[in-house]
């Protein structure tokens, strides 16, 4: 009783474990369930939606460049090929298809079915999909706008170049083969062969590849192809076959056009890279002067500006402090920050689901330097996106968006002019005899006799007073982009030749000068103002600063004729005289006057210490191209001591800036002390302009001092010295000039002569840079002129005439 009690509890207490162990083992199924359907649900239904939409993105075309006439100076050149896989254009893409489509119909019966059933059931299939494959080339035939016979020839010499390649590649290792099997005494059995065989006849890399059938498509038809490439149709069972296939294949879908491949194979082009330009020399010196035209081919158009592109994507670099290198951001952390800085770009830029269009990827093309790259968030376009529903059928379609143009206030053709002059085959840029300093007995010295046929090099600076507009901007010698490409050290390279004419640097914004007397009007107006020289007063020339020290802070004139500028006009000069005779005595006072608080003020009113973001730097990139200008010790202005400001006044001492910023004060002072920062780009945000509040009679005699520089006999940008002539500097009928010379010590660039290390030892040039500013009009100023020559000797017997020609140059293109 006992017994039959206890076995039906014990068999409820069994059945209720087992219950509750089987419970138990639901419960992480069910958590799991319940963490799916409720925590996750959102998560999960996202995915599968994307699992049932297609995505095909097309591409975008960047912007172009373009001069202030509208003149294109970069674009990108339609450069779309469209390109089919090999084993499409074969047509064993159908084979392939239909054995796929077999396999399928039988499934695990595949095995049991002998060779000749198999390839019977694939002659059944493969119909269907040959009928697709030309339905296929007729509609790309249609969409690159060309005959079926036109495609078909294409694609058969495909096939016969793949052949052959195949044929001789095959050959080729059958021959390395049997050469080494022989060499290393291997016996060449019937089995050895046909593995010799076998591997000779591995397919070569064009074999998998697609090829470019159509290259060099128009956006249009490119975009048209990607499109295509990106749809998908219901195949059509072949006829009879109905009964029998099942319904995957009838059902199977299957590309419109398949291994169609759209590649961007983009070219980014520059239309006037290089240009043919006459240059009339009948307004030359009499050395150089000729009744016919010259022809100048120019090569390398403004390329210091417009920079380049890469078809490499960066990423950020730490740096390194201890060898200074600095640390760069990349491309996509730069475009990140563009776009949050910018929402109205942004809102513009990122799809519904968060996705940029403009997103950097492999291969992309990105803005290195110059304005290509500082612009590259606004050159770069956004792609396009064609979103289908596999379920349903439906297209989305958001058209791409070409990238925004850049207008620069830069005249092509004014540049290419200017450039032409500064040629040294033309002769202006190029040492001659008469520019040579000569000893008391009229002879030159051996040094200065060799360097007559030498090339000079310099940058060139036109601005429009009234509104900062950069027109020209010429720095030689030059480079183009094919040269960076195929010969980098031509450009970059240790030749010794090379650290004399740094073909790379932008001579105009980027490499420091001392401004030497061309500061003169400057420091003469900014003296003035501050009340350390009155409008009429004036200062005796005695030749030297220092009454017991004859051989510091002299005059050039002392100098070189020991006479003075007071004995030369039989009185002491006025500021407007000093200026057009440079008298160095005139402004080491006035240096001495303004004091090193004054004198860094002056040059600092005048835009020294400031870079103009001008707009060809990406900030964040790298280091900036644009050099602001130093005083003392830096920028700031510290550490300027009494000698130093002394020096100062004429534009010597601890103190640099470059020919932009020369041509700058310039056209401060012939805008009566406005400031108005250049610009480079037409429409690009600058800072308002500035009033100096300079004293009004600064101003005139300071215009006055150079009007007389450039028109007096006594002037020191008057005339040259050609033998035993002078002639004028200047004669552009009807236009007024207001200029003045400088001289500007140079440090001598050394290297080593045979180019076996850089700085080694040996003096590779040295002497002194030759600066002319002038400002030109009918009947105001209305553009200034900067032109340095490196190494061109005192004075502007060398930049002189260079700036002549570049007035002739604005009268040739309208300006004047």
């Amino acid at each position: 009783m006992f017994l039959k009690s206890l076995f039906p509890s014990m068999f409820h207490r069994r059945l209720l474990l087992l219950l509750g162990l089987i419970a138990f083992s639901f419960v992480p199924l069910t958590a799991q369930l319940g963490r799916l359907s409720i925590l996750r649900a959102d998560d999960l239904r996202q995915q599968a939606e994307k699992r049932l939409v297609r995505r095909q993105w097309t591409n975008t075309v960047r912007g172009s460049i373009l001069d202030r006439e509208g003149r294109i100076l970069a674009q990108d050149r339609p450069s779309f090929d469209v390109a089919v896989d090999y084993q499409v254009i074969t047509g064993d893409w159908a084979l392939e298809k239909a054995r796929l489509a077999a396999r399928r119909s039988v499934g695990a019966g595949w095995g049991d079915l002998k060779p000749a059933e198999r390839e019977d059931l694939i002659a059944r299939f493969r119909p269907a999909y040959q009928v697709h494959l030309e339905r296929a080339w007729d509609a790309l035939a249609a969409a690159v706008n060309l005959t079926r016979d036109e495609l078909d020839s294409r694609r058969d010499q495909v096939i016969q170049s793949v052949t052959s390649k195949q044929e001789y590649a095959t050959a080729k290792r059958r021959e390395k083969e049997l050469k080494d099997a022989q060499e290393q005494g291997e016996e060449l059995t019937e089995a050895a062969l046909r593995a010799i065989e076998s591997r000779a006849k591995q397919p070569i890399a064009e074999v998998k590849a697609p090829h470019v059938l159509v290259s060099r498509v128009q956006d249009e038809v490119g975009f048209a192809c990607q499109f295509l490439a990106a749809e998908d149709v219901e195949l059509e069972p072949p006829a009879g076959l109905d009964a029998e296939a099942p319904i995957a294949f009838r059902s199977e879908r299957v590309d419109q056009v398949p291994g169609l491949r759209v590649i961007d194979g983009g070219d980014r082009e520059y239309p006037i890279e290089t240009a043919t330009v006459e240059v009339d020399r009948s307004t030359f010196p009499s050395a150089l002067r000729a009744d016919e035209k010259q022809k100048v081919v120019v090569s390398g158009l403004a390329a210091h500006i417009l920079g380049k592109v890469r078809d490499k994507v960066y990423g950020s670099s730490p740096g390194d402090v201890a060898k200074g290198v600095r640390p760069t951001i990349g491309d996509a952390q730069l475009r990140t920050a563009y776009l949050k800085a910018n929402p109205p770009e942004a809102a513009v830029a990122y799809t519904t689901d968060g996705e940029d269009r403009g997103a950097y990827r492999d291969n992309d093309r990105v803005g290195d330097t110059g304005v290509e790259g500082a612009q590259e968030d606004l050159l770069r376009g956004l792609r396009g996106l064609q979103t289908t529903r596999v379920d349903t059928g439906e297209r989305i379609y958001q058209e791409p968006a070409r990238g925004q143009d850049t207008r620069l206030t830069l005249d092509i053709m004014l540049q290419a002019r200017i450039q032409a002059v500064m040629d040294p085959q033309v002769g202006l840029a190029m040492v001659h005899d008469w520019q040579l300093a000569r000893d008391p007995q009229g002879q030159l010295h051996p040094a200065e006799a060799a360097k007559i046929g030498t090339p000079l090099f310099g940058a060139a600076v036109v601005l429009d007073i009234d509104t900062g507009d950069v027109l020209a901007m010429v720095s030689t010698p030059t480079f183009t982009r094919q040269e960076l490409r195929e010969h980098p050290e031509r450009v970059y390279g240790n030749d010794p030749a090379l650290l004399v004419s740094t073909p790379w640097l932008n001579r105009c914004i980027a490499k420091p000068y001392q401004p030497g007397s061309i500061v003169k009007p400057l420091i003469l107006a900014g003296a003035i103002t501050r009340g350390n020289l009155h409008a009429d007063q004036t200062i005796a020339c005695t030749g030297h600063l220092l009454p017991n020290e004859p051989d510091k802070y002299r005059c050039w004139i002392y100098k070189r004729f020991n006479t003075t500028h007071t004995e030369q006009l039989g009185h002491d000069p006025d500021g407007a005289e000093a200026l057009m005779g440079s008298c160095n005595i005139f402004f080491f006072t006035l240096g001495r006057r303004l004091g090193p608080d004054g004198i860094r003020d002056v040059y600092r009113d005048f835009g020294v210490g400031r870079g103009f973001d001008l707009g060809v730097d990406r900030a964040g990139a790298g280091p900036a191209t644009e050099y602001t200008g130093i005083l003392g010790d830096g920028p700031t202005g510290t550490n300027i001591k009494m000698g130093d400001a002394i020096q100062m006044g004429i534009g010597q001492g601890p103190v640099a800036w470059t020919p932009l910023h020369a041509a700058d004060a310039y056209a401060t002072l012939a805008r009566n002390g406005v400031r108005m920062p250049p610009r480079l780009i037409a429409g690009r945000h600058r800072e308002e302009p500035g009033d100096l509040s300079l004293d009004p009679r600064g101003i005139a005699q300071a215009m006055e001092g150079l009007q007389r520089a450039v028109n007096d006999d006594l002037g020191t940008g008057h005339t040259i010295t050609i033998g035993e002539k002078k002639e004028p500097i200047f004669n552009a009928p009807g236009v007024k000039v207001w200029g003045k010379t400088g001289t500007a010590t140079s440090s001598p660039v050394v290297g080593d002569p045979d180019g076996e290390g850089p700085r080694e030892s040996g003096v590779l040039e040295s002497g002194d840079h030759s600066w002319f500013v002038v400002m030109v009009g009918r009947d105001r100023p209305r553009y200034v002129i900067s032109v340095v020559v490196d190494f061109g000797g005192s004075g502007g017997k060398v930049s002189g005439p260079i700036a002549n020609q570049i007035i002739h140059a604005l009268i040739a293109e309208g300006y004047l």
